[in-house]
This record gives structure tokens, sequence and C-alpha cells, in this order.
């Protein structure tokens, strides 16, 4: 489901520049697959929750179906910011298709690739919250937490470069929408290894033995 998600963010931020129909289509095809394999693991973890069936989930408490609820909900939303890019790209270019918008030039390279970076960034960070959820690894949560923090100054870097570039407000709306939706992906980030860190820390706590 995450993979998916990702994809359809990646895809949505390639029409930025590619407005393409297959490139639309993509992302509502894997905005809709989200949504369904999100629909299907709350069922699992309903059919679970009511049956007591934590352990053959492979859960080790009760309290880890919340856990996974909140995680599916991070990952759904991953797809609704890139369905939203696309529909406001989409207007974009209607308005272009209508000339009732003209672009001096293309969307400005510079930003592009700042903004490139920084989704890219976002995506690794993602991935590396799940990983670590899955080995319900309590250091490797610790330290997504730490690089989440670190990227703020590239956040407002990206801000201020965009203020100072003379854009089209339609075209500056929707390249705040990119980056807004690079940024969520990190708190979601930041969010499940936070889930990681509360899966966790009981047994962390179990193994530590007081003076």
């Amino acid at each position: 489901m995450a993979i998916v998600a990702l994809s359809a963010n990646k895809d949505a931020i390639e029409a930025l520049k590619n407005r393409n129909s297959a490139l639309f289509e993509s992302v509502i095809n894997a905005h809709n697959d989200v949504n369904r394999l999100g629909l299907y693991i709350v069922r699992q973890l309903k059919y679970g929750i009511e049956r007591n069936l934590f352990r053959e989930l492979g859960f080790r408490t009760p309290k880890e179906f919340l856990l996974y609820r909140i995680a599916v909900n991070n990952i759904q939303n991953i797809g609704e910011n890139a369905m939203n890019m696309i529909n406001n790209l989409g207007a974009l270019q209607k308005m272009i298709d209508d000339e009732t918008l003209f672009l001096k030039e293309a969307i400005d390279e510079e930003i592009h690739g700042q903004l490139i970076h920084f989704n890219l960034l976002a995506h690794q960070l993602f991935e590396d919250s799940i990983k670590a959820m899955f080995k319900r690894d309590y250091k490797d949560a610790e330290k997504i937490i730490s690089r989440r923090e670190s990227f703020m100054p590239l956040e407002n870097e990206l801000l201020v470069l965009m203020s100072a570039k003379k854009l089209d407000p339609n075209v500056a709306s929707v390249l705040r929408l990119v980056f807004d939706s690079s940024r969520r992906i990190m708190d979601y980030g930041s969010n499940m290894a936070e889930l990681t860190l509360n899966r966790t820390v009981e047994e962390i706590c179990s193994t530590l033995t007081f003076k």
C-alpha cells in the first residue's frame, strides 16, 4: 500500500512538467488502489480485534491494532495528496489549453530541481520509517525523527526561493501544493517512527535492569 501511494506521489510530481493524460490516469488508478488496499487492511484489523487474533496477525499486544490503523491513515493521506496535486495540475493545464493563462516560460528549473530533491528525501524518510516499523527497531525510529527535524532549514530555503521568484499566482499555488505534499510525507514518516517507539518502548524497558 505504501509503495503504491508513493508511486502516485512520484507520478503527480512528474506531471508538474509533463502534464500528459497517462500520468494523470496513473495517479488516479494508484489513488483508487490505495483506498482499496486501505479498506482491505481495515477489514483485517476489525476481524482480528473482534476475535482477539493479535498473535495470529504477528502482533505482540492488542495495542498494535491501533498502530496499524493509524499507519493506514497516513498512507491513504499520501494518496489523497497526490490526487489533489493532479486535480490542481489538471485545472492549470485547462487554463493553458483554453488560453485563459499564458505562461512566459515553463516551470522554473531551479525550483523544480529543489522540489524533486526535497521529494526524494521525503520518500526515503518514509520508506525508512516503514522498515523501522516492520523491524520493530527503536533506534532507527529515533534516528528518523531526528532526520525529520534536520530537514527544517531546507524547507525554509525552498520557501524563500519560491517567494523570491516572480511566479504566476496559479503556478505558485501548484508549486506550493507540491512542496506541502513532500513536507507532509516527511511528517507522516516521523509519525510512523513515533508509532514504532510506542510499539517497542515497553519491550525496551523490560530489558533494562535498575540498580
